[in-house]
């Protein structure tokens, strides 16, 4: 072969074919995650992490050339061989988070393979720019999105009150009495006014701000950064958090004074959308500000490790390069066989037609609705809410949500999340044994739950293709397991709700036999 010819095939050819591979072992992942970028507004950022990452390492590439220290195909292979057994781990597992993960640590195996392991603290930012753009798992953001909603909750209601005007916050939940008005207003503190979708954006902004404003005196530490750039950048990251909290308290804080001035239309009008912008504008000032600040607290002399250099391009050494295509082809193979393949359908009725009758127990009315916005939140494939009493008048509130596939990552909200939100206050956790007639026994959670003048027991558990689980983390591991063993993912959330009333004992007795009652017919409608 022609010499140039060869030499242009090594320059262009190997890349690209590696990243074709790529691309096809990791094409149902790339392409949900960007679907995700496009619709979930809390990870819209993710839409420009790749440019970010392709300029930082194009506007490096010389020092980038000159550092590479040499192949280290052994250790690579071994990453690799880790990222693409996470990639059916999670794949066989409908575990979104584990497969997009798998894609950076792949990823960073392909580097180290063929720049050396070098690489991985060189291309440090990059690679945590990737992992900050990742959507994390509805468990863990339901765990962070609710405590930020009841900070800023807390906030708006003192900064509301400075300025006079009535309020209760109940939960997330904020009541204001418009004036001159004898109708109260509710303000939801969404996960959007929270400040959680701001956070994961500014905590992402915070780490390129950091990266653009170091010094470069031509040292190479670790990520590229000196000593105190890189204790700026963890700091300036940390600060983020207080940034997007603050400022979005300060703009529920607004809504709440509109609402007070104007009604309803505050909370309705394009001023009120464009307040989310400004927010936004507001926290990267505030940002810029804090890394101001930052740089000259952190202003001494910068540390760097040696540099090592390198001679040739990483492409022209002696890293096996057939063996790694064929290896990750073969396991793209057979994970996008995996993926087409799908679930097992389950045939099963609809929850409405959910018996009327549960032993002493009479359903009460129709069946209760969600509102839409809530409805988009929860994502069930079907869902049955009603109220059942027993002839000596005691009433129970029952909700089922089903869900035919978990695999997209859509998956129960526990009522530790949701009922908070609400203005609910959970207390007394334990677990309940509960048993059916027929001898079935299982454990469902149980707290005594309080709202105002309210006060409910409430049972609930997660049920699915013949297991009952009162531990979410317990049935997700359930569910990986069915994923891979039986080819399902379906399952429920079931909740019980009664008052307390004078004897709490005789109300946690009467939500525990309707939950048995509930249980012994769910199998039509919940397959096992």
């Amino acid at each position: 072969m022609n010499p140039s010819v060869s030499s242009t095939f090594q320059k262009f050819a190997k890349p690209v074919v590696v990243a074709a591979v790529l691309l096809f072992a990791f094409f149902s992942v790339i392409t949900k995650l960007g679907y995700d970028w496009w619709t979930d507004e809390n990870y819209s950022h993710g839409l420009l992490v790749p440019f970010v990452i392709a300029f930082i390492i194009w506007s490096e590439r010389d020092k980038l050339r000159e550092t590479f220290p040499g192949t280290s195909a052994a250790f690579g292979s071994v990453i690799i061989a880790f990222g693409m057994l996470m990639l059916a781990a999670g794949t066989l597992g409908a575990e979104l988070f584990t497969q997009r993960i798998s894609l950076t640590v792949t990823l960073a195996g392909v580097a180290v393979y063929f720049f050396g392991r070098q690489t991985l603290s060189l291309l440090a930012v990059p690679f945590a720019l990737l992992i900050l753009a990742i959507p994390i798992p509805q468990i863990v953001f339901n765990r962070i999105a609710f405590p930020l909603q009841i900070w800023a909750s807390q906030m708006a209601v003192w900064g509301i009150r400075l300025f006079d005007v009535p309020t209760v916050r109940n939960g997330n939940v904020i009541d204001i009495l418009p004036r001159g008005s004898t109708q109260t207003i509710s303000l939801e503190v969404v996960e959007a006014c929270s400040g959680i979708r701001s956070l994961s954006t500014l905590i992402t902004l915070a780490l390129i701000l950091a990266y653009f404003t170091r010094r470069d005196d031509g040292g190479r530490g670790f990520a590229n950064f000196s000593t105190a750039d890189r204790w700026r950048a963890v700091v300036l990251m940390i600060a983020a958090v207080p940034i997007a909290v603050l400022t979005n308290a300060a703009r529920v804080t607004a809504t709440g004074l509109f609402t007070y001035l104007y009604g309803k239309q505050a909370t309705e009008s394009a001023v009120h959308e464009m307040s989310g912008w400004l927010v936004y504008v507001v926290a990267l000032a505030l940002l810029i500000a804090a890394n101001l600040l930052l740089k000259k607290v952190f202003c001494g002399k910068s540390v760097h490790g040696e540099r090592r250099v390198a001679v040739e391009n990483g492409f022209r050494r002696k890293a096996p390069f057939l063996p790694l295509i064929a290896a990750i082809a073969i396991g793209g193979i057979a994970i996008n066989w995996f993926v087409t393949r799908g679930e097992v359908e389950v045939p099963r009725t609809l929850l409405v037609k959910l018996p009327q009758t549960l032993g002493e127990w009479r359903q009460k009315g129709s069946d209760f609705k969600f509102e839409q916005n809530i409805e988009d939140v929860l994502r069930t494939t079907d869902y049955t809410m009603r109220e059942y009493n027993l002839p000596d008048g005691r009433i129970a509130n029952l909700y089922v949500g089903y869900y035919a596939s978990q695999r997209t990552g859509v998956t129960y909200h526990s009522p530790q999340n949701c009922l908070p939100g609400a203005g609910w206050v959970l207390s007394d956790a334990r677990t309940l044994d509960i048993t059916t007639t027929d001898g079935r026994a299982f454990k469902a959670n149980l707290y005594l739950i309080r709202n105002g003048i309210y006060n409910e027991v409430m049972i609930y558990w997660y049920q699915g293709r013949g297991r009952t689980e009162a531990s979410e983390y317990s049935d997700k591991l359930n569910t990986i397991r069915d994923s891979v063993t039986r080819r399902r993912t379906d399952g429920a959330m079931i909740r019980v709700m009664t008052s307390v009333g004078p004897d709490e004992t005789a109300a946690v007795k009467a939500a525990a036999d309707l939950s048995a009652r509930l249980a012994e017919q769910l199998a039509p409608f919940v397959p096992e």
